[in-house]
């Protein structure tokens, strides 16, 4: 919401915030933030459409905690607004700012979720975030585990939305291992399972790792426009095919999200 929108939102001014205060005590912040000389009682009051004496009040109650400082008459953001600030940024930051989204998967799928991201050699898959499913029946990893990109279904998007460039070397020098049934051992299959994923938006893969293992994946897209993380939900085969089409529509949501809290903002999935 900009910051038009969020003033004209406001409630009818009252004598009495009461109820309204913790809206008016984020909007007062925001107008102080915006000025780094400070702003006067008068000039804020008539910015945000409030009485001056309920305006006071909140405003010491603000500098009574820390989060306001006022000098003759002049209001700015205290010490502990910025504090709040800097922890703000640092949950913002990858991948502490996907675990919400993470959550809501997690609680929506009882699956287990993992956040992958390419290694360094753009060889594999690092899986930096887990969270565990709460079935009794699952599917366990750990963060810092490390696997094939061609073998999971993280990996196989990160893959599918790499430059042609970066494939056309990853091809030249893939080396294939078949860990289970399902595994990709061919150049060919390779390329015909990226180019499905790339119609789909999502990235299947059953039994690529592990038998038995269900995985679904969707892309997570950065300011830049690049796929170089994927968050998947991972079940029992049996169970994962049963909920397939819930499952993608699920992760898709997740991945989406995540890449708008990353500053993406070209259509999702990515063309």
């Amino acid at each position: 919401m900009n910051k038009k929108n969020f003033h004209d939102s406001k409630l009818a001014p009252d004598a009495d915030l009461g109820p309204r205060s913790p809206l008016r005590t984020v909007q007062v912040l925001q107008e102080l933030a915006t000025s780094a000389t400070g702003v006067p009682l008068a000039v804020l009051a008539t910015k945000l459409g409030l009485p001056k004496t309920s305006l006071f009040r909140l405003l010491r109650s603000l500098e009574s905690g820390g989060y306001v400082t006022s000098v003759n008459g002049v209001h700015q953001i205290g010490p502990e607004t910025l504090k709040l600030g800097v922890l703000i940024g640092q949950n913002r930051e990858f991948p502490n700012c996907a675990r919400p989204a993470m959550n809501w998967l997690a609680a929506q799928s009882s699956e287990s979720i993992i956040l992958g991201t390419i290694s360094e050699s753009e060889t594999d898959i690092v899986y930096i975030e887990v969270i565990e499913a709460t079935n009794p029946l699952r599917f366990i990893t750990k963060a810092g585990t490390v696997k094939p990109l061609y073998c999971s279904a993280n990996g196989l998007t990160i893959l599918a939305y790499m430059p042609a460039d970066q494939i056309k070397r990853y091809l030249s020098t893939v080396k294939f291992v078949k860990h289970a049934p399902g595994t990709i051992t061919t150049v060919a299959g390779l390329k015909q399972r990226m180019k499905e994923i790339r119609a789909r938006g999502v990235s299947v893969s059953i039994d690529g790792m592990f038998e038995g293992v269900y995985s679904v994946a969707a892309p997570v897209v950065n300011a830049a426009g690049a796929v170089r993380v994927a968050v998947s939900i991972s079940a029992p085969s049996t169970r994962g095919l049963k909920q397939e089409d819930k499952f993608a529509s699920l992760v898709s949501k997740a991945g989406e999200e995540i890449s708008r809290v990353l500053g993406y903002t070209g259509p999702y999935p990515p063309a």
